[in-house]
């Protein structure tokens, strides 16, 4: 049987593959999406075929980026800048949040006020 240590050490292990892996699905999916739509500007071809990869870049790019920033969302917490409350926000919020980085431009559900919230990994 696993001490509290452990499990809390395995679980900050995972959240950390996972921050990772957020970042390599973005970064893949950014390039995919720049590479097709620059082979179908540059490249001569046919109409359908740019358009097919065209919607091909942007299907990728969609899937990919909507995964990352669910990775994201529910990987650990935001620490509101102000009270320093952390807490796990919406998808929504998280997803229409300016951003620098990990630190998101959020509202803190405690103390109602907005400011730059940084991930964190534990409460």
């Amino acid at each position: 049987m696993q001490s509290f240590e452990e499990l809390k050490q395995q679980k900050n292990d995972t959240d950390n593959f996972l921050l990772r892996l957020e970042t390599v699905l973005g970064y893949i999916s950014s390039v995919s999406f720049l590479a097709l739509i620059f082979v179908a500007s540059y490249i001569e071809m046919p109409v359908f075929t740019r358009i097919i990869l065209i919607v091909l870049g942007s299907v990728i790019f969609t899937v990919g980026i909507s995964n990352a920033i669910k990775i994201e969302q529910t990987v650990g917490y935001y620490e509101c800048g102000i009270c320093g409350h952390k807490y796990a926000p919406t998808y929504r919020s998280v997803l229409f949040a300016t951003h620098i980085g990990r630190t998101r431009y959020l509202k803190c559900p405690h103390c109602e006020k907005k400011s730059w919230n940084k991930k964190v990994l534990t409460k």
